[in-house]
């Protein structure tokens, strides 16, 4: 079985509200967030270290904090960090965070929200940071990571649940693996293994493989949950259990991808953080059969952030609590692989601009966006909605033109949806970004 390589991501910028550049490098980082009941954000992301600012962060300078690894002294030059790097993640999505800022001793966010979904003092239940499976020793500003890293963020990461990990059953190490492939009917074996959940320490230099195989765990499709995201499927027909080896045996009925998520449920409550996400391709007759990779298996590339420009808030405020962790809107790039002489040439930048719902009430909302640099020039441009909460749901074109900068969307009433930019330039590159969500009454 072989691992069906990720697409190479396409430099087309769009640029949304953000604080000041840096000159730390990118790096591709695997950025994981598992809310309270969601999986909000799992992929890889193009990211460096950048100044942030939390929603509730009243008193940031306009250009935001630094977050790029010089925080406290921890390091000597800038560089990507995973607080920096999930803030690119969420804002991929157009969603936000919060967090309170300690300037002394640690000069860091201690996160109190990603997305929808914020700590809760009451229940003791606290956000916290892992980078290639430790729990981290510094704050999310001050840890620096590399490309090939693993980043994750746990809700309620300090109740000493085990962390979970799916693996294809040939894994052998290294890196979480993104994809595997099995033809149609052939069985494909599945293994999931746990991280302790109270180990702590200075994060590896590389992802590491955990020996430790977990019984129990429910292996089961990944759906879409009522707030977007993403939820295991375990009260469905195809969740299958682990072994006393941590195996479970999966044969596909139809072709195409297939996403697959570990967790468990004790009496109602999840016991566990789950896993990471397998997206598996049921062939046919040949591997070549395989359609091109899901969009969040390929490298998504978030905006550059601009000097001196305030990105907008999200409201809510929090409190302090737990350890092991420390603390923009933006559009996303999706684009295909391409030839590098494709590649010299000059990017799109666009600037998304916030969503018009003045005509909401009829099921009316107006898109927004200005050119900052056209590059080699736009072909087309194509604006879609997908329908929150709605199992299987898929973007569906709602408005598209060569030329302009503005679109009118209509959309059903009674339903949530998410927008998205997909603009193709003269050259054939294409980028998708995340305009927002809305809400259109009844």
């Amino acid at each position: 079985m072989r691992t069906i390589p990720a697409t190479l991501a396409v430099a087309i910028s769009i640029v949304t509200i953000g604080a000041a550049p840096s000159a730390a490098a990118p790096a591709t980082v695997s950025v994981r967030i598992e809310g309270e009941s969601e999986t909000l954000f799992e992929g890889p992301v193009l990211s460096d270290g950048h100044n942030v600012r939390a929603a509730g962060d009243t008193k940031a300078p306009a250009a935001g904090r630094r977050c790029n690894g010089l925080n406290n002294g921890a390091h000597t030059s800038p560089g990507p960090t995973p607080t920096a790097a999930a803030v690119d993640a969420m804002g991929l999505l157009g969603e936000g965070f919060d967090g309170d800022w300690y300037a002394e001793p640690f000069e860091d966010y201690f996160i109190t929200r990603w997305g929808p979904d914020r700590q809760s003092v009451a229940a003791a239940e606290y956000w916290g940071l892992a980078v290639n499976n430790v729990f981290t020793n510094l704050g999310g500003c001050q840890q620096q990571v590399d490309s090939g890293d693993e980043v994750l963020w746990a809700y309620d990461a300090f109740a000493n649940r085990p962390r979970l990990v799916l693996y294809p059953g040939d894994y052998d190490g290294g890196a979480v693996q993104l994809t595997a492939e099995v033809q149609l009917g052939a069985p494909l074996e599945v293994e999931v293994d746990a991280w302790d959940g109270s180990s702590e320490g200075g994060a590896p230099g590389t992802p590491q493989r955990s020996t430790k195989t977990f019984a129990g765990a429910t292996v089961a499709p990944v759906v879409e949950g009522p707030g977007g995201f993403e939820q295991v499927d375990v009260t469905g027909a195809a969740a299958e259990v682990t072994g006393a080896g941590g195996t479970a045996t999966f044969s596909f009925g139809t072709t195409g991808w297939h996403r697959l998520k570990a967790t468990r449920f004790v009496a109602g409550e999840e016991t566990v953080i789950r896993s990471n996400r397998l997206d598996v391709c049921v062939y046919e007759v040949a591997p070549s059969e395989c359609p091109p990779l899901p969009e969040d298996d390929q490298v998504r590339v978030p905006p550059p952030y601009e000097e001196g420009e305030e990105e907008p808030e999200v409201p809510g405020g929090g409190s302090p609590g737990g350890g092991g962790q420390g603390g923009g809107p933006g559009g996303q790039v999706t684009p295909p692989a391409q030839s590098p002489a494709v590649g010299d040439a000059a990017p799109v930048r666009l600037r998304l601009l916030p969503l018009d719902r003045s005509r909401i009430d009829r099921g009316l909302v107006r898109a927004r966006w200005r050119v900052l640099d056209a590059g080699p020039g736009i072909g087309s441009w194509t604006v879609s909605s997908l329908t929150l909460g709605r199992r299987g749901a898929r973007y569906v074109n709602r408005a598209s033109g060569s030329g302009g900068s503005a679109a009118e969307v209509r959309l059903p009433r009674g339903a949530g949806y998410r927008l998205r930019l997909t603009v193709t330039d003269v050259l054939g590159r294409r980028s998708s970004a995340a305009l927002g969500s809305v809400g259109v009454p009844r």
